[in-house]
């Protein structure tokens, strides 16, 4: 036991001392000598290390057994070199790679990045296998060093040295390292091997990107001859029939390596399609009041092959032409089946299974690569039938349906501008681009159809899922479900516009794919010293921040309508709790997102301090009422649906906001008055702690009058009123003596200040019929006029006048 502890802290010493390195790959690995004057452990020691040394052999062993097993690379790599020699086949017998159409030089690019992907897997996992061998050589070489070396210095110290386990134990390392070297040597040659495949590989994709470039570059060029040439007719030649036959059986040849590798994937599309239409067919009846759904419930087999199509197609890495083609035929007719759903007017429905039936016939025709002679012609054929249609379809709706602005027409005669110029571009040779614009443009509607679909789609499954009982139940839907199904439509609108924006972007030629159309686009990035944002950062820290937004009002809104209400808490309260809740949601969004965009927040210390100077030199006001705004939500002198006077001005607060806080008067008008005036300044709060307000009412009464009548009748209106509190009770009060009258106020206490108003005014009313009844009068203003001094024709004038008057009021009279 002594000896072990006296191990471990010569280990230690060694270790901390740098003089023993230990073996990062293998634990428990003996002590490596570097020093000059090493140190090793004593005689009793050897039979121990000796043990253990063959149990890590033993170990070693096993571990080498499975990178010895090489079958499954192998395996793969045999199928990639097989793959890559039909490939090669397959180019040789198809021509010069430069008269390939762009859908066979994509397909080819396809295939042999798929190939390329696969062979860079299987490196990979070589790669990390050598490397794992690599440092096993390394750890056990410095075990045979140790070993020596302790001999050595045993030897040295003229010990009865065991010769034999040293023999033994330096031979089960050699045994290991010779192990190590058998396998790595059918590694090395599987690397090798990957090593002139990829390289094969990287030269065909050069070759067909070149192809691809300079075949893109000829769209504008003139390609062939002119058909009204000569030239042109010499090329009908009988060869002709033998190509058509030959990309025949090139188009439609059976891929074994598809099937097998992603035949799953048709299977899928297959099982979505049978169990989408079971799934209509039976439930047809829950969707029937979902109008945006009428057009899919009619025609389940087409729904469900458009969806498998739409949403699994993306699964496959790889597609030969031929099921690339079938493919595109389903989701297509699929999708002309379920437009012809959606549009009634006959016209228009057969408008849809044309422009259906043309893409088609242009994508066959590219992909049994009809001669150029032959498919030229067909083109067109094709624009000058389409072009007369297009504009006699247009006049006869905009006579027969009385719509001479609509998008419809304004498409037909689109169209027949297309037609128009894909026939003059193939008559005068420019056939790479009479193709290009013909297939782009087709292509172009089915998208914007195929997004306008998968809209309604979607915004008729919003509907559908918020009109179900298990959610109308619910108090937050139904408040806030309206709204909720428009934020979710919306974000739903801009996922789907932006997807078929990049899909359109990769129809017209720009980009080869979708894939390619993303990455290229969400690269695109700006570099700020030592921060590069890139568009995806961008899009993405808005997307945080957004989402963050909206969680923060799903979370507020489901407080006000599944929490605050069981839990009688005031309204100033939830509305801070609300508010606070949102900042903090907000806040912490805005900290992921610059994350995301790889913005640290030390980053932000040059902005704070110019922050904090633009704070000194003209954002006082700013920050003084936003930091009023918080003293607001947490001390609450001034809450939501409080009644305050502020500059004689009456009104309910509305919103307290970051800045300012709304108040709405009587007259419907909205104050907008900073935050730091209810924080600075005198306000005047009536529903500070309650709701409860007094009415003072005063009243006059002539000189004469009956006091105790009076009253009597004061007491009597605020005894009769139903919106006058009982406790305190009512008091009518004798002033004084006034002017011209004796002056009372009656005073009484109401539950609501927003009553008081009405109260005065029905109190007023009441008193004043009581007093009429009662003959008690209510006098007006008078006063004694002392003159001192007066013109003697003036008072003359006066007499004269007040006689006259006089003298008509007695003639009235009689």
């Amino acid at each position: 036991m002594m000896n072990r502890y006296l191990i471990v802290l010569l280990s230690v010493f060694f270790l901390l001392s740098g003089s023993v390195p230990v073996s990062a790959q293998e634990t428990g690995a003996p002590f490596e000598n570097t020093s000059a004057d090493p140190l090793f452990p004593g005689l009793a020691r050897v039979a121990v290390e000796a043990s253990e040394l063959t149990g890590r052999a033993s170990e070693t062993m096993a571990r080498l057994s499975q990178y010895e097993d090489t079958r499954d690379l192998q395996g793969r790599l045999e199928q990639t070199e097989a793959r890559l020699i039909q490939t090669r086949e397959r180019f040789a017998s198809q021509g010069d790679p430069e008269s390939w159409n762009v859908d066979r030089l994509l397909e080819a690019l396809s295939q042999l990045k798929s190939g390329q992907s696969t062979l860079n897997q299987v490196m990979g996992q070589v790669v990390t296998r050598l490397g794992a061998l690599d440092r096993m050589r390394s750890d056990w070489e410095a075990r045979r060093k140790f070993w020596q070396q302790w001999e050595e210095h045993l030897a040295s110290q003229q010990s009865n040295l065991p010769s034999e386990t040293f023999s033994q134990s330096l031979q089960t390392i050699e045994q290991v390292l010779s192990q190590i070297s058998d396998t790595v040597a059918p590694l090395v040659v599987v690397q090798e091997k990957l090593s002139r495949l990829l390289n094969e590989h990287q030269t065909l994709i050069g070759s067909i990107e070149s192809a691809l470039k300079k075949v893109r570059g000829q769209i504008f060029k003139k390609t062939g001859h002119s058909l009204v040439s000569p030239k042109f007719y010499r090329q009908f030649e009988p060869t002709l029939v033998k190509e058509v036959q030959q990309g025949l059986r090139q188009a439609f040849r059976f891929d074994m390596d598809f099937i097998s590798t992603q035949g799953w994937v048709s299977l899928l599309q297959a099982a979505t399609v049978f169990v989408i239409a079971g799934f209509i067919r039976r439930y047809r009846r829950l969707g029937e009041g979902t109008a945006e759904w009428r057009f899919l419930l009619d025609h389940p087999w087409a729904t469900g092959i458009f969806v498998a199509m739409a949403f699994l197609g993306p699964l496959y890495s790889t597609v030969p032409a031929a099921w690339r083609l079938i493919l595109s035929t389903l989701a297509v007719f699929s999708a002309t089946v379920l437009i012809a759903g959606i549009v009634r007017h006959p016209l228009k429905r057969l408008i849809v299974f044309l422009l259906a039936g043309m893409l088609i016939g242009l994508m066959g025709a590219q992909l049994i690569n009809l001669p150029l002679p032959l498919f030229r012609l067909a083109v067109a054929l094709v624009a000058l039938a389409g072009l007369p249609f297009c504009l006699v379809a247009a006049s006869f709706c905009r006579r027969s349906m009385k719509e001479r602005s609509t998008l419809f027409i304004f498409g037909l005669r689109l169209g027949a501008l297309v037609f128009l110029i894909t026939l003059l571009a193939q008559i005068t040779g420019y056939s790479m681009f009479a193709v290009r614009l013909l297939e782009s443009s087709i292509r172009s509607g089915f998208v914007v159809v195929g997004a306008t679909m998968a809209l309604r789609l979607g915004e008729g499954a919003i509907d559908f899922a918020l009109e179900r009982p298990v959610f109308a139940r619910v108090r937050f839907i139904q408040r806030y479900g309206r709204e909720l199904g428009r934020r979710l439509k919306w974000i739903f609108a801009v996922l789907v516009w932006v997807g078929g924006g990049y899909n359109l972007l990769a129809v017209w030629g720009i980009y080869d794919s979708f894939a390619q159309t993303w990455d290229d686009i969400t690269g695109l990035g700006l570099t700020f010293g030592e921060v590069h944002l890139t568009l995806s950062m961008v899009l993405l820290a808005a997307l945080v921040i957004y989402l963050s937004i909206q969680a923060s009002w799903i979370l507020r809104a489901t407080l006000e309508t599944q929490f605050f209400p069981y839990r009688n808490i005031d309204r100033g309260v939830s509305d801070s709790i609300k508010k606070l809740l949102h900042y903090t949601l907000v806040f912490v969004g805005f900290l992921l997102a610059m994350g995301l965009a790889g913005i640290e927040l030390r980053d932000f210390a040059v902005l704070a301090g110019a922050f904090g100077i633009g704070i000194g030199f003209g954002l006082q006001n700013i920050v003084n009422n936003f930091v009023s705004g918080l003293i607001l939500l947490f001390e609450r002198p001034v809450k939501v649906g409080d009644m305050v006077v502020l500059d004689g001005e009456w009104g309910k607060v509305g919103k307290i906001g970051l800045r300012s806080t709304i108040i709405e008067t009587f007259d419907q008008s909205e104050l907008i008055v900073p935050n730091s005036r209810f924080i600075s300044e005198k306000v005047t709060n009536w529903t500070f702690s309650n709701s409860r307000s007094r009415v003072v009412l005063p009243v006059g009464v002539a000189y004469g009058s009956d006091i105790a009548l009076v009253m009597k009748i004061l007491s009597e209106a605020a005894v009769k009123h139903e919106l006058i509190l009982k406790d305190p009770p009512p008091s009518p009060i004798f002033v004084g003596f006034g002017n011209s009258s004796l002056d009372f106020e009656l005073r009484c206490w109401i539950s609501d200040i927003g009553n008081r108003l009405t109260v005065r005014s029905d109190l007023g009313c009441y008193i004043d019929k009581r007093f009429r009844e009662e003959g008690i009068e209510i006098p007006f203003p008078q006063r004694d006029l002392h003159l001192r001094s007066v013109d003697v024709n003036a008072a003359r004038d006066l007499w004269q006048r007040g006689n006259a008057g006089g003298k008509v009021d007695r003639e009235e009279k009689s």
